[in-house]
Formats: structure tokens, sequence, C-alpha cells
């Protein structure tokens, strides 16, 4: 992590108004139709934004002090020009993040992204079955490609002090299998992050979660949610790489529940998004019209007008558990979860993992489900 980043970090958890946390849609295209995500209908009819304008909005971000940028979609690798978007943001000083399912890289792309700068990614990856992994993504031999796409990063990535790692969704799917994928991405050196599915109802009007009751648990099923949410904690304390704070875990089992949350949106003080069009967004979920390539975006983002029209917002939203947003509130109002990710940051900071070839990687995921054999 870059000097430029801690301290941003710092200051945003002693200030609570540095939005260090900024999430980019650079692609309103996806090459999978997942069956709990509507963000490829609700952004179809956005146009991306260019380099020349991508180029203007690295600079803003870094007038607002940004510290860490997600790229994601849609997803990002269909963009030919990805490499580029990385490096105009890598150059001014941002720590840039690729969030992607994984299954267009090959050795050429991904040596192109790492010269860019590329030096942490996350991959989606909810399951060991591939057919059922295929059903979930509407595609199939998606599971096969995201495994190869695990192998070349594992191979390209910085081997120390690297945090790239696997986004799984947790659901009634796979819920049986979290254990397993937490041992897999530990042993081949990457993190796991848990993100509870978020299902919206038939009138909401949200940009990435959808209604699909198949993905729910009903109240027969919460025995197994909190069986194996207690093993995900025991596992993380036994030292496994979960990357998500104990209290997040514990939120996030309840809101599969319910649905409700309990901690309060600290959009657009400690992060926000932006669309592939380049509006502002106070999340993922909620759409704007307000562009920030606004000549006086930065002006108004700093105004109490724009900060209270966007808190109504905030406020009038059901709220969520993504992990991205919960976690740097929790890092920057709690002490506990404060402390907690200091000790991790020096563990990561420390760690060595090694690079994979596909076929040692299809070994390792039969070694573990044989365990259950």
């Amino acid at each position: 992590m870059k000097a430029r980043t801690k301290l941003l970090m710092l200051k945003g958890a002693l200030t609570k108004k540095v939005p260090i946390y900024v999430q980019f849609a650079v692609s309103n295209r996806c090459n999978l139709r997942c069956s709990m995500c509507s963000a490829l209908d609700s952004r179809k009819a956005e146009q991306e934004l260019g380099l020349p304008e991508i180029e203007r909005l690295a600079g803003i971000l870094k007038e607002l002090d940004v510290a860490i940028l997600i790229l994601t979609g849609g997803e990002p690798l269909l963009r030919n020009d990805l490499a580029e978007i990385i490096r105009l943001f890598a150059r001014r000083g941002l720590e840039v993040r690729l969030q992607t399912n994984g299954i267009l890289i090959n050795e050429s792309k991904v040596k192109e992204l790492t010269d860019a700068g590329l030096k942490e990614v996350t991959i989606s990856f909810d399951s060991f079955d591939a057919k059922k992994y295929d059903e979930i993504t509407s595609v199939n031999g998606s599971w096969d490609k995201i495994i190869q796409g695990i192998a070349l990063f594992s191979q390209y990535l910085p081997k120390k002090g690297n945090i790239s790692g696997i986004n799984t969704v947790v659901s009634k799917k796979n819920i049986e299998e979290v254990p397993k994928l937490i041992e897999f991405a530990t042993r081949i050196g990457f993190y796991i992050s848990l993100i509870p599915v978020h299902i919206s109802g038939s009138n909401d009007k949200f940009i990435v979660r959808k209604d699909a009751p198949d993905f729910r648990f009903n109240t027969q099923e919460y025995e197994v949610l909190d069986r194996i949410y207690a093993k995900i904690v025991e596992m993380k304390r036994e030292g496994f790489n979960v990357y998500n704070s104990y209290r997040f875990l514990s939120e996030s089992k309840e809101f599969l529940k319910s649905g409700q949350v309990n901690w309060h949106c600290d959009s657009p003080f400690l992060y926000f998004s932006i669309s592939p069009a380049g509006n502002f967004l106070p999340c993922v979920d909620i759409p704007t019209s307000i562009s920030m390539l606004e000549d006086d975006f930065v002006q108004k983002f700093r105004s109490k007008e724009f900060i209270n029209s966007i808190r109504d917002m905030v406020n009038k939203c059901s709220g969520c558990m993504y992990g991205c947003y919960p976690e740097v509130t929790y890092f920057c109002n709690d002490v506990k979860v404060f402390m907690e990710r200091a000790m991790d940051g020096i563990r990561m900071q420390n760690s060595r993992r090694k690079p994979y070839e596909y076929n040692e990687l299809l070994g390792i995921i039969e070694e573990i489900k044989a365990k259950e054999a």
C-alpha cells in the first residue's frame, strides 16, 4: 500500500470527511448474466467515458483526496483501453484495484495491465461446482475460464504484501461451500471477501440488486446460516485469509435473515461511486444524473447544498452490506475494527504467496473437495 493511501486512510479515520474509497464502473457491458445482478439492464443506455474524459476524472479524484479506486463494471476487461485507464489513475497517485470476473484475461492482457500499474485484483468466484456456477452466470464454461484467470493473476501480480483476492456472493445456492472457498483462497495466497447476496423487492429501484428469490434464505435454513457463519469466524481466528472484519461477518448473517442493517452510511463523506457515463452516485445502487465532469464539480461536492441532497438520498435507502461501504465506515468509526484492520494490515504486508498453474489450482480444488467425501 502506498504511503499516500495510508495517510489518506488515517485522515479519513480522524476527520470522517475524506472520500477515501471510490468505485468507478468503467464499462456498462458484461459478458455474464448473473441471476442476482441487474446492473447490465440498469446501465445499458449509458455511454461509457472516453480516455480524455477519464483523464479529467482522474484529476478530480486526486483533488478530492481519493485514496483507493476500484475499477468495476459491468466487466472492465471488455474495455480494450483498460490498461491506459489504469495508467491514468496510477499516475495521479491513486491506488488502483480491478474487480473482474476474470474470464477474459489472458497472458498478454495481464502483462499489459500490470505494466500499466495494476497490483491488486478481486475475482468473482462463488462455487466449486462448475455446473452450478455456470447456471448462476448463465454462461457455459465460465467456471473453467475463471480458474484459468485466477492462475494467470497469481503468476503476474506481486507475490509479497499483495491483498488480491476472491469475491464470493453468499446465498442459499452456495452457503455450504463457503468454508471450502475460504480454504482454497488461503491455500493459493489470496484473500476472500464474503458478500451477502442483495435481493430487491419487485418495486425497488436499485442499479445492482435484483429480485432473485431462489437465492434467499427461508427461516428453515437459518440453522445452516448460523452454523456456517460460526465456522467462518472460527476459520478467521485460526488464520485463514478472510478479508472481512468480525463485525461485518456478524452483521452480514443478520442481513441475510432480515435484510436489515445495523450501521449508518457515510456517503458522500467517506465513499461514493461513479457510473460508466461519469455520473456521481452515492453508491453502486443509487442512480443520479449529476455529472462529475462539470467544471465546478469539486466546488459543488464540498458545498452544503450538494451534501444535503446526497444525504437525503442516502437516508431514504434501506441500506446494504456490500463489503466496501460498511467496512470503510467501521474502520473510521469503530475503534475495535480500526485496531483489527491495523493488525490485518501488518500481516498482509508481510505475507507471501507463490504462483500457480491452472492444473495446480484444479488439483487443490479436488483435494479440498475430497476432504468432505
